[in-house]
């Protein structure tokens, strides 16, 4: 065997181990693992992205009645964290339930939410796929370590998209 066979073989060799690793991965995305992403600004500043996990969302089923998002902290570059829960979700406009519903601002105390106004419009809820949610929603803001109604609210707009599990379908 000469250097150019030999070379033509490795180089073989090393495209197909390249294409085999870059297919590795075709069957371990959202819609296979579950999970989505909370895509959000805060008083209409800078956008940001919390990535969920498959067991970051609780969907309603036959022992519950509400959808629940609850997002990881250390999935956030800004130190947020949510929970945001809608009973008896629907297609359309719903409230957000001011009593389990809260949001951790820049590592601070849980701020739950203020005033009349804490809408998830979902657009798409489709039990054996995907729901998607556009949010609008007026929080405490508790990070001077005071979660007092005399602060002024943080107003949290985004959207929110989740993928169910293959195997959960």
């Amino acid at each position: 065997m000469d250097m150019r066979t030999s070379a033509k073989n490795l180089s073989a060799i090393f495209s197909l181990a390249f294409l085999l690793s870059a297919c590795s991965e075709i069957n371990d995305s959202w819609e296979v693992k579950g999970g989505g992403y909370l895509k959000y600004t805060v008083n209409d500043g800078k956008s940001y992205t919390i990535e969920l996990d498959a067991d970051d969302v609780i969907r309603p089923d036959y022992g519950r009645s509400y959808f629940q998002v609850q997002t990881r902290l250390k999935e956030s570059s800004r130190g947020d964290q949510f929970s945001i829960v809608v009973n008896r979700p629907s297609l359309g406009y719903n409230n957000a339930d001011p009593t389990y519903s809260w949001m951790i601002a820049e590592r601070s105390e849980k701020g739950y939410l203020v005033g009349d106004s804490n809408i998830v419009h979902f657009d798409q809820k489709d039990n054996d796929t995907t729901w998607t949610a556009n949010i609008d929603l007026h929080f405490q803001d508790c990070r001077k370590g005071d979660c007092s109604d005399q602060n002024p609210t943080l107003h949290v707009k985004g959207r929110l998209r989740y993928w169910i599990p293959y195997d959960k379908r």
